[in-house]
């Protein structure tokens, strides 16, 4: 016995995870973890999502993921039936005489082959090769009919198993294949193969620059549809001119290789962050926070105090040609005094700060959009403790 399914069982126990660890970290479903640790491959859907989920599994609990599909590929061989020779007894003289009678078969064959149907064999090929290509030509076609082209900039709709979705970015074209439809949603991204939950989200990154592409959420999983909200995702609109490479830069700066995927359940992304207020000034929007870049140049004399994201208070008096720069992720607290002493950019967009001889208090903070729970406002108002 090969015992696969015992060594993911005793390393992941080793490792002190459990399975909801796993399911968490792997993205993938329970029921398909507990029938890799059972050696139930029966209910896989296929031969490449139960070899991606071995992978992906074996990675997580620090194993060998080569070394465990060819564990894999053995246990398969060993659970396959035993030639019907290898069951049944024959004398050694038998075998010997049946081997050379079988020798003598082939020569016979091959003679009468040469003699009667040699002259037919080019055009019996050419004709095998001619029903391949249409038989090939048929069933590529049959697909791009089913294909389904995202051109909108967002779309809702129904998708049935077996349905693939092209996509093009910048150029290039992907496609999403819609594999399975159970307890979770089976797909696939470039032959890659991904289970996602009902309460989960997809964030696609094609070219792996960095800046998130393409959404795909979950609406409602039913008994043969699903139901999927996709939607192009921009980098944050302001900074576009001045982020966005250009010819030989883009390309050089572009990573290659498969698309980067994130799975995010939803309910952790409507948890982080408010809902933007009416008030305050609006900096920046994009479907992707980025953090918080602040550049301060002093005019004349200014003092100016800040907290960083949850961090204690910092300080610094700044004189004529001073400047200051702030880095936070989520959040800013500032106090300046002689506010109109100190030219500031927020991510590159300059803010007023405030009037001569004025001490002004601000926050500036990512925030929700309150209709659209994808989109982001980065906003600067007052700070009132």
């Amino acid at each position: 016995m090969n015992q696969l399914g015992p060594l993911f069982r005793e390393a992941r126990i080793q490792s002190g995870k459990t399975l909801d660890d796993a399911v968490r970290e792997t993205k993938i479903a329970k029921k398909y973890l507990i029938a890799i640790e059972n050696e139930d491959f029966d209910i896989f859907p296929g031969e490449t999502y139960l070899v991606g989920f071995l992978r992906n599994y074996a990675q997580f609990l620090g194993l060998d993921s080569d070394e465990m599909v060819i564990k894999y590929r053995d246990y398969k061989i060993q659970e396959q039936p035993a030639p019907i020779e290898q069951l049944v007894a024959r004398p050694k003289n038998a075998r010997r005489n049946i081997l050379l009678a079988f020798v003598v078969l082939i020569v016979i064959g091959a003679a009468l082959y040469v003699i009667l149907g040699g002259k037919d064999s080019k055009g019996e090929e050419k004709q095998k090769k001619a029903q391949k290509t249409e038989q090939v030509e048929k069933a590529v076609s049959e697909d791009e009919a089913r294909a389904i082209v995202f051109e909108e900039e967002e779309l809702t709709r129904d998708f049935s198993r077996g349905d693939k979705i092209s996509i093009s970015h910048k150029g290039k074209e992907h496609i999403i294949s819609i594999d399975g439809i159970e307890e979770d949603l089976l797909f696939s991204i470039s032959s890659i193969p991904f289970s996602l939950a009902a309460d989960e989200r997809v964030e696609i990154d094609f070219d792996r620059d960095g800046r998130k592409d393409l959404l795909i959420r979950t609406n409602m999983l039913g008994v043969d549809t699903v139901n999927l909200t996709i939607k192009r995702l921009y980098k944050t609109a302001v900074t576009d001119s001045d982020i966005t490479l250009s010819g030989e830069e883009e390309s050089a700066g572009t990573i290659t290789g498969p698309p980067e995927v994130v799975i995010i359940k939803e309910s952790d992304l409507v948890s982080t962050g408010p809902i933007a207020p009416e008030t305050g000034f609006q900096i920046v929007s994009g479907y992707e926070r980025t953090d918080i870049s602040t550049l301060i140049r002093a005019r004349a004399t200014v003092y100016v105090g800040y907290y960083v994201d949850e961090e204690g208070k910092e300080e610094a008096l700044l004189k004529a040609g001073d400047e200051l720069e702030i880095n936070a992720e989520e959040m800013l607290r500032l106090t300046a005094t002689n506010a109109n002493a100190a030219e500031m950019e927020i991510n590159r967009v300059p803010v007023d700060l405030g009037k001569s001889g004025e001490t002004v208090l601000k926050l500036v903070r990512w925030y929700r959009d309150a209709s659209d729970s994808d989109l982001f406002h980065l906003v600067i108002d007052d700070w009132n403790r």
